[in-house]
C-alpha cells in the first residue's frame, strides 16, 4: 500500500453486517483501507484527523443519508482533512439523481454496480471527481436549473478571494489542491467554500462548480 493509500479511510456504513463484511473484505482485498461500522458517530473528530481522506460509504436501504450528512457536515468544520460520502445499495437513476444534490455526497453506486467499478469510483472520488452517470449528473443540473436557482453574478458578492478559490475549484482540484495553489491552510479552503455556497445558494460542489462555468 503506497503513502497515498495509507492516508485514505473507508468506511461503510450500514446495518447488514454480512454484506459490510463482504464489501469491507473486497476493498481491503484492493488495497482499500476500510472499517465497517453501524453507525457513522461511531466516528469521532479526533478519528477523522487521522488520516487526510475519509470516505463514508453509506447503505441506502439501512442508513438515512440525510442524517449521516448532518452528522458528518459539523464535523468537517472542525477538521482540516477531507470528509467525503458516497452512497451505495441504491436502486436507480431517479434516486442516484436526487442524492447528487446532497451537500457532501460526492459519489452513488447502483445495487448492482460490479465491484471492479465500485472499486474504481471509490478511487475516483479520493482523486477528487465526482462519480455519478453521465445522464444522472444531466438530470440533476436540468433539474437544478429549473427549480433550484442560485443567485446570478450581479446579485452575489464575493470577495476577491472566493472567486480565486472558486475558480480553483471549478477546475476539478480538491480542497488540499485549491490550498497549495492559493498558499492557504485547507481548513481557510473549507471555510471560503462554505461561505461561496452560502452566498451563491448553492448546496453542493456539483452546483458551485456549475455556478462558476456560468458565472466567471
Amino acid at each position: 500500500m503506497n503513502t497515498q493509500q495509507q492516508s485514505q479511510q473507508v468506511y461503510v456504513v450500514g446495518g447488514q453486517q454480512l454484506q459490510n463484511a463482504l464489501l469491507t473484505e473486497f476493498l481491503v482485498k484492493e488495497e482499500v483501507a476500510t472499517h465497517s461500522i453501524p453507525f457513522v458517530h461511531d466516528i469521532t473528530v479526533e478519528t477523522l484527523r487521522t488520516k487526510d481522506q475519509n470516505l463514508f460509504l453509506v447503505d441506502y436501504h439501512s442508513v438515512d443519508v440525510n442524517e449521516v450528512i448532518a452528522h458528518l457536515l459539523e464535523a468537517d468544520q472542525e477538521v482540516e482533512n477531507d470528509v467525503l460520502i458516497a452512497v451505495f445499495n441504491v436502486d436507480d437513476e431517479e434516486s442516484l439523481s436526487k442524492l447528487a444534490g446532497l451537500p457532501m455526497v460526492n459519489g452513488g453506486f447502483q445495487f448492482d454496480c460490479p465491484q471492479a467499478m465500485l472499486s474504481k469510483g471509490i478511487k475516483a472520488i479520493f482523486d477528487g471527481e465526482l462519480w455519478f452517470p453521465r445522464a444522472v449528473l444531466q438530470t440533476y443540473l436540468m433539474k437544478s436549473r429549473t427549480f433550484n436557482k442560485t443567485f446570478s453574478r450581479s446579485e452575489v458578492n464575493l470577495t476577491d478571494r472566493e472567486v480565486e478559490v472558486l475558480k480553483v475549484m471549478a477546475t476539478g482540484a480538491k480542497n488540499s489542491e485549491i490550498a497549495s495553489s492559493l498558499n492557504l491552510s485547507p481548513h481557510t479552503i473549507k471555510t471560503h467554500i462554505y461561505n461561496i455556497f452560502k452566498k451563491i445558494n448553492a448546496s453542493n460542489r456539483l452546483q458551485a462548480v456549475n455556478w462558476a462555468q456560468e458565472n466567471l
